[in-house]
């Protein structure tokens, strides 16, 4: 490959729009993402480069991915030629770690590990021993550490094009489909991505009704640039959910949940607490309250305590969780 580096950036762009099916990118399409990434490496006085070099990176690419197999696909859909491989997800640029990698990422561990300890990087301890671990840069040959992980889950196919949209404030129309086969097509102005309980979600404005849509990555159909200005967000998404368990975020007011839990359980919840509003009410009596708006995720964490925990108060929400449990057991027992 050639060791220009204005060319590694041109080949990597166009290989990354290649192996993206969710989209069609014609020639036009791929001038412009070139010249979008040159721009941001050199800055907005870069002149970009032209329709010859252009084509000339399209037929260096074809010439590498034939030679594992694959065609760089023009396909003329009555709008033009867009290009694609035509095989999905294929990459030049997929390859194990060579020693020159290995070694830049040892060092960069190095680096890393100077942060433990220091106040406001407590993440880092974790993320330097995921790094040795996964990557057996630790001296062991084997992962000695499990992370949970959903091995089948479908919505991180959504995530590049959506963190791509998101840093360059990019409107997109989305295909969406509830649990329960319901579809819908959005014009959303995408602000924030959050993981929770092993899922993704993302968090952007409705262009129609102007509130904030929360939708889930594996639920997403398709996704498309659409031409509409890009309305910027005021909302503050590091503090956005402090007053819910999980990411359902409705418009009620916070209320004070009083639960009470056996013994051992208690001992669980005080060194995991259920949220950080969380405080101890009576410690004899194993009850704590927490300060949250009601949803569903927060009923669901209630409830995979089973019996050892009791709603108190408010009356209101002590109902609701009692429904749930009604109707549990009429599944069960008969009545």
């Amino acid at each position: 490959m050639a060791s220009n580096k204005h060319a590694q950036i041109r080949y990597k762009v166009l290989d990354d729009c290649f192996s993206n099916f969710r989209r069609k990118f014609y020639f036009n399409d791929l001038m412009e993402r070139c010249n979008e990434a040159l721009r941001e490496l050199y800055g907005s006085d870069h002149s970009g480069i032209k329709t010859r070099t252009l084509r000339s990176d399209i037929n260096y690419i074809r010439t590498r991915a034939t030679e594992a197999g694959v065609d760089v696909e023009a396909i003329d859909d009555g709008n033009g030629y867009y290009y694609r491989y035509s095989e999905p997800d294929f990459s030049i640029f997929k390859r194990g770690l060579g020693e020159d990698d290995l070694a830049q990422l040892k060092e960069t561990i190095l680096m890393l590990q100077r942060f433990k300890g220091m106040p406001n990087f407590d993440w880092m301890s974790e993320l330097v021993v995921k790094l040795e671990d996964k990557l057996s840069l630790n001296g062991s040959s084997k992962s000695v550490i499990g992370y949970e992980e959903n091995k089948n889950y479908t919505g991180l196919d959504w995530f590049q094009d959506l963190f791509e949209a998101i840093i360059n404030e990019q409107v997109l129309k989305i295909n969406y489909s509830t649990f329960d086969e319901k579809s819908f097509e959005w014009i959303i102005h995408p602000y924030y991505i959050k993981q929770y309980n092993n899922r993704w979600f993302l968090f952007g404005l409705n262009d129609e009704t102007k509130s904030i849509y929360n939708l889930a990555l594996d639920r997403i159909v398709n996704i498309e640039q659409v031409h509409v200005k890009y309305i910027q967000n005021d909302i503050d998404f590091e503090n956005f959910f402090d007053d819910v368990v999980g990411v359902s975020v409705n418009n009620g007011d916070k209320v004070r949940i009083q639960l009470q839990f056996e013994e051992k359980r208690f001992q669980y919840v005080l060194t995991k607490s259920l949220h950080p509003s969380q405080r101890i009410v009576d410690m004899d009596k194993c009850i704590v309250e927490i300060e949250v708006i009601p949803n569903h995720e927060l009923e669901a964490l209630i409830l995979s305590f089973g019996k050892d925990v009791e709603v108190l108060t408010p009356d209101l929400f002590r109902k609701q969780v009692q429904d749930i449990i009604r109707q549990s057991y009429e599944k069960y027992f008969s009545v």
